[in-house]
């Protein structure tokens, strides 16, 4: 598995895997039907800008993950990995490529924002030394009209905050 910058001959099927993500309507903000060309456009500015990243998982140059980094300072971490994929470690590289990358940059801290529901992702980033730091409770409104509730999970990246806990390189597993 690699992780890496998505290239455009990458954009479109990790397209497809975000929005199959997103038609599991548990994981992510977004729902489905997801606006491929409003998300795309979103995701190239992004890169264009500067002001965040796209990275990808890929195995055998196949999307199985894919996470963004939005904000320079304090990057904000969101990510979806393949549903017939998860459990391989995939989200634990995306997670330590994206630590890294924000190192990298000088960012402080990374924060994210995850449902309470989802149990493992919880896991995943407190293992990597993320800490709940709040709760949005209905911050998220769904087009079913619910409102769900979130954490506010954050990682200190300063000179005290020390090396990710988890081993091993992100760019391979």
């Amino acid at each position: 598995m690699e992780i890496r910058p998505l290239a455009d001959a990458e954009l479109e099927p990790t397209l497809d895997l975000f929005e199959a993500v997103a038609a599991e309507g548990r994981w992510l903000a977004t729902e489905a039907p997801v606006d491929r060309r409003e998300v795309r456009a979103r995701w190239r500015a992004l890169a264009a800008t500067g002001e965040g990243t796209i990275l990808v998982a890929l195995d055998a140059g196949a999307p199985v993950g894919v996470a963004a980094m939005v904000g320079r300072d304090a990057p904000e971490l969101g990510m979806a990995v393949r549903a017939d994929r998860r459990r391989e470690g995939i989200g634990d590289a995306l997670v330590r490529a994206c630590l890294a990358w924000a190192r990298d940059r000088g960012a402080a801290r990374v924060v994210l924002h995850v449902f309470r529901h989802n149990g493992a992702a919880i896991a995943l980033y407190r293992k990597h030394g993320f800490a709940t730091c709040g709760v949005a409770p209905g911050a998220f409104r769904r087009r079913s009209g619910e409102r769900w509730e979130a954490l506010r999970m954050e990682r200190a990246l300063g000179p005290d905050a020390g090396a990710d806990h988890v081993g091993g390189s992100a760019s391979s597993r």
